[in-house]
């Protein structure tokens, strides 16, 4: 049976939306999250996670948990971070994770997902009950990797997103796990990003307690932003799976579990995605569904004050219509042909810029170049230093 992993915030108003569709269709395997900020950190900045109200503490972990598993709702809790500044490897930082997962345990979770190997170990040694997911921030996409990571004693694994469209690769991994396997379906990611590991590394660093809160600018975002709005193809090329798909996964794989992405959207937008991924069907705009591209700069913490000065308008994403309905001719031609496994390089296949035209109701042209432009000329104030996270903007030139 298909099974989802939602974001949340252990947010009450969350399991009111949840608690009914799990009674409809008994999907909800678990919710994740994390405090916002904590001497670990997670995948996802505090700057953001506050913005939503996300700033729960293991009072709220608790008391959603034992709520949650009421519903028979598990909760997984993260402490994905990707580096630990060498903390981990002084008695005083050994002692403070320590401490820090026994709140984390105490809460009753029934999971933690985590990305570094030494903190793995570390959960096995002096919490031996406390089953370890590894995150998708891993990438793993090798068999090799994934053997290792089991070696550590996972019992659950977020394969890298690019496995999702190489139908070759995940069979042979798949063949191959002694782990329950997941997939990310809907993090909307430029395929093969180059940004990634830096991004991952951002991340955690705008997440932990002794790193300020408002240093953190999302340079990543702002260049992937630009590349999907020079080049809608890119939306395509990403490697998400759609809601009416989850079941070719689960016939070809025997995969049950996918992940949704999203922890730093509104609570609507994501229960909105949850109701469609529980429900398998989506009739509208599939770029309701992706959480990177939903970035909105106007009302980001990073750029909403720079918006306000020269025009929100100017900072909203292009105004995108994927009809969901359509994007089955792409996903049936690449599950026809193996997926994207055998061709690296996008430029060479073009399948889904010749989709494109068929899939995008309306192709916005003069907003995605204006939105482009004004992304490119907030990276060249980045660079210059006119635009610094330590001090006031100074005046556009652009």
């Amino acid at each position: 049976m298909i099974k989802l992993c939602v974001p949340g915030r252990f947010e009450m108003e969350l399991l009111d939306k949840l608690e009914p569709l799990q009674e409809e269709t008994g999907r909800i395997h678990e919710v994740y999250g994390s405090l916002s900020r904590s001497i670990v950190g997670s995948g996802r900045p505090a700057r953001r996670l506050a913005q939503q109200g996300g700033e729960p503490t293991f009072d709220d972990v608790r008391s959603f948990t034992e709520r949650a598993h009421g519903s028979d709702i598990r909760v997984n809790y993260l402490l994905n971070a990707i580096t630990l500044n060498h903390n981990e490897y002084t008695h005083s930082g050994r002692q403070e994770l320590v401490d820090y997962i026994s709140q984390v345990q105490d809460t009753g979770v029934d999971m933690v997902t985590i990305a570094v190997p030494y903190l793995i170990e570390l959960v096995r040694e002096k919490f031996p009950d406390l089953p370890v997911c590894i995150s998708v921030v891993c990438e793993i996409a090798t068999v090799q990797s994934m053997r290792l990571f089991e070696g550590y004693g996972a019992e659950r694994i977020h394969f890298a997103e690019e496995c999702n469209r190489d139908l070759d690769l995940l069979g042979e991994m798949v063949k191959k796990t002694e782990s329950d396997v997941s997939l990310v379906v809907n993090n909307g990611c430029l395929r093969f990003c180059p940004h990634r590991v830096y991004h991952h590394s951002l991340c955690t660093q705008g997440s932990q307690s002794d790193k300020p809160m408002d240093g953190y600018v999302d340079y990543p975002l702002l260049k992937c932003s630009i590349e999907r709005a020079r080049n809608p193809a890119e939306i395509l090329r990403s490697p998400w799976i759609r809601p009416e798909d989850l079941s070719f996964y689960e016939g070809r794989f025997g995969i049950e579990l996918f992940k949704i992405a999203g922890r730093q959207l509104p609570l609507e937008l994501n229960v909105n995605t949850i109701q469609a991924y529980a429900r398998q069907a989506y009739e509208g705009n599939f770029m309701d569904l992706l959480a990177t591209p939903a970035a909105n700069f106007a009302k980001h913490p990073m750029t909403a004050a720079i918006a306000a000065e020269r025009g929100p308008e100017r900072f909203t994403p292009p105004p995108y219509n994927f009809d969901n309905s359509k994007l089955g001719q792409l996903t049936k031609t690449l599950h026809a042909r193996g997926g994207c496994g055998a061709v690296r390089d996008c430029e060479e296949c073009r399948l889904c810029d010749e989709l494109l035209p068929d899939v995008l109701a309306q192709d916005p042209v003069a907003e995605r170049i204006e939105h482009a432009a004004v992304l490119e000329g907030l990276i060249d104030e980045l660079a210059s230093g006119s635009w610094a996270a330590d001090k006031e903007p100074a005046p556009s030139t652009h």
